[in-house]
């Protein structure tokens, strides 16, 4: 398994989350997670073009999108967490 890193913006955005979902959101999310990080490769990820020096990338998993990069080290580093606030 790869190693992983949260970033800032990443945990904020978690601890929002966390507050305002379902038990079975939040382990859809865990269970996402667990996929990018097993496979940064997955079908279904897009080019976010946000820094063409450091490419990163969208992945969507039903309404949750995740942004993250493969830094230099190989490690996943989650950027963004998106999901519709109601």
């Amino acid at each position: 398994m790869t190693d992983y890193l949260l970033s800032r913006k990443f945990l904020e955005e978690l601890s929002v989350f966390e507050k305002s979902v379902s038990a079975g959101d939040l382990t859809h999310l865990e269970e996402t997670l667990v996929a990018i990080v097993q496979n940064p490769n997955l079908p279904g990820r897009v080019p976010s073009f946000y820094d063409p020096t450091s490419p990163s990338y969208l992945y969507r998993s039903r309404t949750i999108l995740v942004h993250y990069r493969v830094t230099d080290r190989d490690e996943i580093q989650f950027l963004n967490l998106f999901w519709p606030r109601v």
